[in-house]
């Protein structure tokens, strides 16, 4: 006969079974609900190597000085002010290439991404004709479709091994990254929006000479200065469907110790600026396009000072010769950024960033909103300093809570040109699948 108590005794028991495999699952998988598990424990997928991971980052930025326009520029990315905004909804597609041993390997990465960061992650931001930005129609201005990777790795078992990348991929130049799980904060240094390039299409071969040493050199798209229309992005770096008869050479050394608490980067992208637009004399007198050189370098050094304490140190410069928005005169553009992260327990971590940013000719610092008819803002410096705290409350959540306070020098870039200065405060939450 069935007592009520062995009942009980065995739904206790049974949910006892479900919790433990619950937590070994989480703990396999960060995600939610145990993520793509079901997708990446397919017979297929382990066999081929390959795993899905997403995420959805959604967050408010509250703009004290309360633009009219609902713009926090020049501070792009998070730059809806006092409105909720789906910053970005992504998923990847990759296979981890094995870059030891003597065996060929070929592995690769496919992301898509959507929601308003995409406008910033596409190939080029509001350009004319460039098709992952045009996969939304124009009636949608805040939300777009990025493919910032589309790319394979093949390793060569030469020497130490030989990594060849090819096809579309974020660049190795700076610290931070487009993708929101991969940052501390919830906005972006200066630097990162408008000092270096987002990504590139192209080829590069990395080799490590040593185990604290490698090198990286490549081939990438060149750049394009547009003249008409709105500011494109970071002027062709980001291009992949456009002005593919530019190649850039793209390099950098990459050294750390051998337990990685200490670590340094320089890297370099140099060539030719393709400029065409309203260049129509220059072109019925050569019969031939406008070509200028366009360098930039980035170091990034970072140093655990302790186990919880990490700093990050990274200095930028650009050169440009005869740009059409200087009256076809050189620029340059520079700055440092510094941040310091202090995890006060494995799940809190506080930090803090401040930046110095010169856009000495004008040039690098725009209005990049849809429809703003702003090309760049004017010689000036800029400064921001901000304070943020990042929290995990589970391992497939990462609360990002800042303020930030921005000023500029030499132009009034903010609260639609009216002001030199404004304070945000912003808090995210990043959701790991």
């Amino acid at each position: 006969m069935f007592h009520p108590s062995t009942g009980r005794r065995a739904a206790l028991l049974a949910l006892s079974l479900m919790l433990s495999a619950a937590a070994r699952a989480a703990a396999d998988n960060p995600g939610l609900l145990g993520g793509f598990d079901l997708i990446n424990d397919a017979p297929p997928m382990k066999f081929l190597g390959l795993k899905v991971r997403g995420w959805a980052d959604a967050g408010f930025v509250y703009n004290a000085e309360d633009p009219a326009d609902r713009y926090n520029g020049p501070v792009v990315f998070a730059d809806r002010a006092n409105e909720f905004n789906l910053d970005q909804l992504g998923i990847e597609l990759a296979r981890e290439v094995a870059t030891a041993g003597d065996a060929w390997d070929i592995g690769g990465k496919f992301t898509f991404m959507y929601g308003s960061d995409a406008r910033f992650n596409t190939i080029n931001p509001f350009g004319e004709g460039h098709w992952d930005n045009d996969l939304i129609g124009d009636s949608t201005r805040f939300y777009k479709i990025a493919l910032p990777n589309a790319y394979l790795d093949i390793f060569t078992p030469i020497g130490h091994g030989l990594t060849t990348r090819v096809g579309h991929f974020y660049t190795i130049m700076g610290y931070e990254t487009g993708l929101s799980p991969d940052n501390f904060f919830y906005t972006h240094p200066y630097t990162f929006q408008y000092g270096e390039p987002f990504t590139h299409t192209g080829l590069t071969v990395t080799y490590p000479f040593l185990n604290t040493l490698s090198v990286t050199l490549g081939a990438v798209t060149g750049g394009h200065t547009r003249l008409n229309g709105p500011l494109d992005g970071n002027g062709g770096w980001d291009g992949f469907d456009q002005n593919l008869e530019n190649w850039d050479f793209l390099g950098g050394i990459f050294w750390n110790t051998e337990d990685h608490a200490t670590s340094a980067a320089l890297s370099v992208i140099t060539g030719n600026v393709n400029t065409d637009n309203d260049l129509r004399d220059f072109r019925r007198l050569t019969g031939r396009s406008k070509n200028d050189n366009r360098t930039f370098y980035s170091l990034v050094i970072k140093h655990d000072i302790t186990e919880r304490w990490h700093y990050v140190f990274q200095h930028d410069h650009g050169f440009e010769q005869q740009h059409p928005l200087n009256r076809f005169r050189d620029v340059q553009w520079y700055g440092i950024h510094q941040q310091t992260v202090y995890d006060l327990t494995d799940t809190v971590g506080v930090g803090l960033r401040a930046e110095w940013f010169r856009d000495a000719d004008g040039v690098r610092v725009g209005q990049v909103c849809p429809g703003c008819a702003v090309l760049a803002s004017g010689r000036a410096s800029y400064y921001a300093a901000t304070a943020g705290l990042n929290w995990k409350p589970a391992e497939w959540l990462r609360l990002r809570p800042e303020v930030r306070y921005d000023w500029s020098d030499g132009v009034d870039a903010y609260d639609a040109r009216d002001k030199d200065h404004q304070l945000l405060i912003a808090v995210d939450a990043v959701v790991l699948f």
